[in-house]
């Protein structure tokens, strides 16, 4: 294993290119090359598009014509570059991959201390490796440390991944050891989106805590009940809305935990509606562009004037105390244990921050206040849940975290496919995601890959489509999530249900290896050498197959 440390003068208050990599000083240059070489763009933030790249292909496009405010999702900050047929741009950790031989690019500067977030910039015409940093604002002096990068080369997906996680670590993973190696959950979100209340959550639990479903079994080892967005007030207003839930939450919260359920909540602590009562009280909260204008942190049609949301001035300490405030009446008031933090990449737009300095190192602060509380008043346990979430700067502090987009409960999402925004919900680019990242999986993430599908109602999917999404979630994500109404589920519901069961006892002790053969079709395999298979995403011939 090559250690590479970069030791550079350049300028504050601009993106820099810190070094230019060529090949040859790595692999042999005639034969391994960026131009014939599958690329894995590992993404900045959990959306991302996350997959490898075939020999001669543009990579997904990161930006969307139709809706700027989007673009912010996926694009790495203050970046210089777009993708082009001759750049792919990876970020984090990333590799170039030749059948079965791996280079491997991983930005390590955060596993020990704290570094601007790396992009990789492969150039197939000139056969080299750029790194570019994250660091508008910060001020460095001669022989700082501006990155530090291990370089790496693995004879196959198990050597990869055993050398990723001799680089990670483990240490990272003990916030969330108490949910066992298989938590499994209900959440609202994907059944009811935001139409939630208090009479609808308590029906659904007693549901969930009487009938067979995919969460009560004795294969997971913690059951978690999620309350998602449609509680609060208004995005930044972070009160319990009266009209649904008209008890507030110690009861409910109380009533989950006696029902054999960790509770657990959504919450998007980064991002603010400026028609909410908190940006009526503060405005100096918001976080503004140099010429005075509020930065928009994204598009949502039910959040914002005009579906615009923005982002909090996490410079300002009165803004840290005021999270530290929200947490503590989340955890300490309400007895929430499991904390869905969301939308977190809005903690890394640039702004004129009321305290000069870079974005990541006030992302750093913010996340780590975010999380400081690690058990609640009377000693039980907490975990958190990141989601769309800066990867370096989040792993240490939210090892659990989702590595893909949203799903969808169907297999295609026509209109956000038609303008191509490739961070959509959809359920076939969040399987490509989660394939995108297997590496990942326990070696630098507990992989969240959002909730599988059982129900018929109010879902398109196939039943080949359910069993491949349950299939790749349960061989390379570390928890299981489900959103259907437990209530409503007929003789085909619980067939299906048997089936993900007996498939996940049957191969529960096996670890998987993947390797992408060509679009849309990937062969995964055992550790153990006892089986293999074939994952075909292509609409009309959806499969996973398994053999021994």
């Amino acid at each position: 294993m090559k250690t590479y440390t970069v030791h550079e003068d350049y300028y504050a208050n601009e993106n820099s290119i810190i070094d230019v990599l060529n090949l040859e000083n790595f692999v042999d240059a005639a034969k391994y090359r960026v131009d014939n070489a599958f690329i894995n763009i590992g993404g900045w933030q959990s959306w991302n598009p996350s997959t490898d790249v075939l020999p001669g292909k543009k990579q997904p496009s990161l930006t969307c014509h139709f809706i700027h405010q989007w673009n912010s999702y996926l694009v790495f900050p203050q970046t210089k570059f777009k993708p082009s047929k001759n750049l792919v741009l990876g970020q984090f950790v990333s590799y170039l991959r030749w059948e079965n031989f791996y280079l491997v690019f991983a930005s390590v500067g955060n596993a020990t201390g704290l570094l601007p977030p790396v992009q990789f910039i492969f150039n197939r015409k000139e056969n080299t490796v750029s790194i570019e940093i994250c660091d508008k604002g910060n001020n460095w002096k001669k022989d700082d440390i501006t990155a530090r990068i291990e370089i790496f080369t693995a004879d196959s997906f198990f050597d990869c991944k055993e050398k990723l996680a001799s680089i990670f670590g483990n240490d990272h993973f003990k916030s969330v050891k108490f949910l066992g190696t298989k938590p499994a959950g209900w959440e609202s979100w994907y059944n009811h989106y935001t139409d939630i209340n208090e009479t609808l959550i308590y029906e659904d639990l007693k549901n969930l805590t009487k009938s067979s479903n995919i969460v009560n079994n004795e294969l997971n080892t913690s059951k978690i009940f999620q309350i998602d967005d449609g509680w609060e007030e208004a995005l930044g207003d972070w009160q319990v809305r009266q009209d649904r839930f008209p008890d507030g939450f110690n009861k409910i919260v109380s009533d989950i935990e006696a029902s054999g359920y960790i509770p657990g909540l959504w919450i998007a602590p980064f991002i603010i509606d400026s028609r909410s009562k908190t940006a009526g009280q503060h405005p100096d909260w918001l976080l503004h562009d140099e010429n005075g204008k509020l930065v928009p942190a994204g598009y949502n049609p039910l959040w914002g004037k005009n579906g615009t949301f923005y982002c909090l001035d996490l410079s300002r300490d009165d803004v840290i105390e005021h999270l530290n405030s929200l947490m503590e009446t989340i955890i300490n008031k309400w007895g929430f244990r499991y904390i869905k933090l969301d939308f977190l990449y809005a903690g890394m737009l640039w702004g004129n921050y009321s305290q000069k300095t870079a974005s990541y190192k006030i992302y750093s602060r913010a996340i780590k206040t975010l999380t400081t509380i690690t058990n609640t008043k009377d000693g039980s346990p907490v975990a958190y849940l990141g989601c769309g979430v800066p990867f370096e700067l989040s792993f240490k502090n939210l090892p659990l975290s989702r590595i893909g987009c949203d799903t969808y409960e169907k297999w295609k999402n026509p209109l956000m496919h038609l303008i191509n925004w490739n961070g959509r919900n959809e359920a076939y680019l969040n399987v490509v995601d989660t394939l995108g990242h297997a590496l990942w999986n326990k070696t630098i993430f507990l992989n969240d890959p959002d909730v599988i599908f059982i129900r018929k109602e109010n879902c398109s999917l196939t039943d080949n489509q359910k069993f491949l999404i349950a299939g790749v979630g349960g061989m390379f994500g570390s928890q299981l999530m489900y959103s259907d109404d437990p209530g409503l589920a007929g003789d085909e519901e619980k067939e299906m249900t048997k089936l993900f069961l007996d498939y996940s006892e049957k191969f529960e002790n096996e670890e998987y290896g993947l390797t992408k053969i060509k679009e849309d079709f990937y062969e995964f395999y055992t550790k153990s050498g006892k089986y293999t298979g074939f994952i075909n995403l292509k609409n009309d011939e959806v499969a996973i197959s398994i053999k021994e």
